[in-house]
């Protein structure tokens, strides 16, 4: 039987390295199928970040940004666990399906 793992973070912004380094923590002791981050504060999300955040280039993501002085939500989740079919950002929510 597979357990997934999914861990739920209000983050209140990402745009501190000692927040990020915190979050890629997390990651590597938790181990979590899917991670989701409320309150990034990010305008924009790319791989690349994502990637940093996760530890590993194995990792795919949906985001939405934030408007005005709060949101921003990212879902990462770990391709070899978890099949994503499709992905779809609303103004305050991101829905992943699977």
């Amino acid at each position: 039987m597979f357990l997934m793992e999914i861990i739920s973070w209000n983050v209140r912004g990402l745009g501190s390295r000692e927040k990020r380094k915190e979050v890629n923590n997390l990651v590597r002791e938790k181990n979590p199928s899917i991670l989701c981050l409320q309150e990034t504060k990010l305008t924009v999300c790319v791989e690349l970040f994502c990637a940093s955040l996760w530890g590993d280039a194995a990792v795919s993501f949906s985001y939405c940004p934030f408007e005005g002085a709060s949101g921003g939500l990212v879902i990462m989740w770990d391709c070899s666990a978890v099949e994503v079919w499709s992905t779809v950002s609303f103004e305050h929510v991101v829905v992943i399906h699977g």
